[in-house]
């Protein structure tokens, strides 16, 4: 079995690590809700691709982060959003992405509610950069993203309370904060 067989096999078979929330949370229906899409390219090394935000953005500005964004009214479900959302940014058609699930939300520290979605894209697929959001796009070996020795974390004290920050370094690219949580917990729910 290849990489991405595997992947897809414990993706789609391992449940989510429960994120300590008693109550499922009913995402598609959250005031506050986003999604991102985790877009694997199926190459025969399968990639992860990120995007580094552009620096006048007013929220986020120079991070890396996934293709993705708040769910706007007009979106039947977060699966929507994500797909629109990489649409907009990166100028992937939402019929070219194979959807394999969602993981368990997390909330940022802007209050929302972000679901990450996980797709496959085939090699095919062309995407480049909306100037006015997206700075620059790149491929990390899925490989690479999962292996959780190259997942580091520190305490940090935010407004008194302590909060774990995970940070992932590839080449030139620090990747930290939220994506860099999404992509732990992936990795953890992979082991």
């Amino acid at each position: 079995m290849n990489m991405l067989d595997n992947f897809i096999n414990r993706f789609q078979l391992i449940l989510p690590i429960a994120t300590g929330t008693a109550q499922p949370v009913n995402t598609d229906s959250a005031k506050k809700s986003a999604a991102v899409l985790l877009p694997i390219i199926c190459k025969p090394e399968p990639t992860l691709l990120f995007t580094k935000r552009t620096d006048n953005l007013r929220l986020h500005a120079s991070q890396i982060s996934f293709p993705g964004g708040a769910r706007e009214p007009d979106d039947h479900n977060l699966i929507e959003t994500a797909l629109r959302e990489s649409y907009e940014e990166i100028n992937i058609l939402p019929n070219q992405v194979q959807i394999l699930g969602k993981m368990q939300p997390i909330k940022s520290h802007s209050g929302y509610l972000v679901t990450p979605i996980v797709g496959l894209l085939s090699t095919k697929v062309s995407y480049y950069k909306n100037p006015a959001e997206v700075a620059a796009i790149f491929e990390v070996p899925l490989k690479h993203a999962l292996t959780l020795t190259h997942h580091h974390s520190i305490m940090i004290n935010n407004a008194g309370h302590k909060k774990r920050l995970f940070f992932y370094r590839y080449n030139q690219y620090l990747i930290w904060g939220l994506t860099a949580t999404i992509l732990n917990k992936l990795a953890l729910q992979l082991v």
